[in-house]
């Protein structure tokens, strides 16, 4: 093995078919330019030792702990045994990952906020699961749920829809510019939400009827070059949801004022939402109490 492994692995954005993606509707997605990234060194020391850096390079987590039976050398927490756990299955599907090695430290760089809902966990999945050369969709299954778009993500450094067809994912490469590019921004919503906690209190299935209408709008979200017809999307999408899941959609709550339109993306009620509206929207957000508003060339791999 080499001694020196370097792996890096993007964030996501969901920008359609959020809760419904889980269960077959087509998704637009996009992945970030801020992602993970995971070095690792050869050591002698027996075990691993896992550093943990956030986006400003501290150090948010470190343990060192023993591969065969993973005893930690530090009181066992929630994100260790989540660690150890990952590791296990990238070495179920690969029986010689960590087997007969001397030790490793491992290095991990966010390149965004651990708050911001970008795929933390998700670049971690797939980052060990290039170092162990195993199947990501597998591992994120098996520790995380959910339907794997972040993972497919993770991969790729330019927008695809994902589906889950027959519980396979498939994805595909789509060029999704918009030309109003420029009237587009992410804002952060001043609060992580928990996908999965989300999905469970909130979304109880779709129907075929709302999956195909889901489908349809995903379609023409990637073909659209006009910023009106985006924001009627937008809208739909948005009233699609909110009926689906019981939650009025955020320009109600939030934004009813705003000069454009603005749209959930992921799990509802917290992360980022997208806004399409005047090029001065960073002020109104701001303003609003909303200091992270993202223009979408900055956070997007592909925007020109």
């Amino acid at each position: 093995m080499a001694k020196n492994l370097s792996f890096f692995s993007s964030g996501k954005l969901l920008i359609t078919s959020e809760y419904a993606v889980i269960d077959g509707a087509c998704a637009l997605a996009v992945p970030t330019k801020l992602g993970q990234s995971m070095t690792v060194i050869d050591n002698k020391e027996l075990g691993i030792h896992w550093v943990a850096k956030d986006v400003d390079g501290n150090i948010w987590f470190e343990d060192h702990f023993h591969v065969n039976d993973f005893r930690s050398t530090l009181q066992t927490n929630e994100t260790t045994s989540r660690l150890q756990q990952i590791l296990l299955v990238a070495r179920e599907l690969n029986p010689d990952f960590l087997v007969n090695s001397t030790g490793f430290v491992v290095e991990t760089q966010l390149g965004f906020s651990k708050d911001w809902g970008l795929g933390s966990s998700s670049t971690l999945v797939n980052n060990v699961a290039q170092w162990a050369n195993v199947n990501p969709f597998y591992v994120q299954q098996k520790v995380f749920g959910g339907s794997g778009y972040d993972i497919a993500c993770a991969q790729k450094h330019n927008p695809i829809t994902y589906q889950l067809i027959h519980q396979k994912p498939t994805v595909v490469d789509v060029a999704f510019v918009p030309s109003f590019h420029e009237h587009l921004f992410f804002v952060y919503m001043n609060k992580k939400q928990n996908s999965r906690t989300s999905i469970q209190n909130h979304y109880r299935g779709v129907s075929d009827e709302v999956r195909n209408a889901l489908n349809a709008l995903t379609t023409r979200f990637v073909k659209t070059q006009k910023a009106s017809e985006f924001q009627t999307l937008m809208l739909a999408h948005e009233s699609i949801i909110s009926k689906l899941i019981g939650i009025p959609p955020v320009q109600q709550t939030a934004f009813s004022d705003y000069e454009g339109v603005v749209k959930s993306l992921g799990a509802w009620g917290g992360d980022f939402v997208l806004a399409c509206g005047p090029k001065t929207s960073k002020a109104y957000f701001s303003a609003k109490g909303y200091a992270v508003c993202i223009p979408y060339s900055e956070l997007i791999s592909h925007a020109t």
